[in-house]
């Protein structure tokens, strides 16, 4: 099969989508002591953790859709609360395939100049999408090491379990 980077990038799109529910059931299920708890990660807890990707996220897509990025600070807590947080999150990622849905091949070759911390910036889009999936398998680690720390389960995320069971999504 030839991959384009639409394909590609609809694939991450929806592996992301899957694996932020798949972790994002198990916080459903902690207490907001667990949630809150400093599990010695870089953003401290799961909730300050979750709240980080999501910030990033929304930051990215602002300078994508050529917006100006909001002033949130990478460590701001946007949802204090798990209910809030989670349609917040799947709302996103729901977003981000129907933006990659709408782009054709010769898009995803485009240049996006946004402006951060004063500094102008000007990079391909192909590199943003692959610095904020990247972003999200990294931190989504971290929270993966988090609820394992506190409840001792662990979840199979992996890309090939979403591949095996989700090719349909982006094919």
């Amino acid at each position: 099969m030839n991959y384009s980077f639409k394909t590609y990038f609809l694939m991450l799109a929806h592996y992301n989508q899957w694996a932020n529910q798949k972790l994002f059931s198990i916080l459903t299920t902690l207490t907001e002591e667990q949630l809150n708890q400093d599990c010695r990660a870089y953003f401290k807890s799961l909730m300050q953790t979750a709240n980080h990707l999501l910030v990033g996220d929304l930051l990215w897509f602002e300078r994508i859709k050529g917006g100006v990025a909001s002033n949130y600070a990478l460590d701001e807590i946007l949802y204090p609360q798990i209910s809030a947080l989670i349609p917040a999150r799947f709302e996103h990622d729901q977003r981000l395939i129907c933006f990659l849905n709408e782009y054709d091949e010769a898009a995803f070759n485009r240049l996006i100049t946004y402006i951060r911390r004063g500094q102008a910036y000007t990079e391909p889009l192909i590199e943003i999408l692959a610095h904020l999936f990247n972003h999200q398998t990294h931190h989504r680690g971290q929270m993966h090491s988090m609820v394992f720390q506190l409840t001792g389960k662990s979840l199979e995320l992996d890309l090939i379990f979403f591949q095996r069971e989700n090719a349909h999504f982006y094919k």
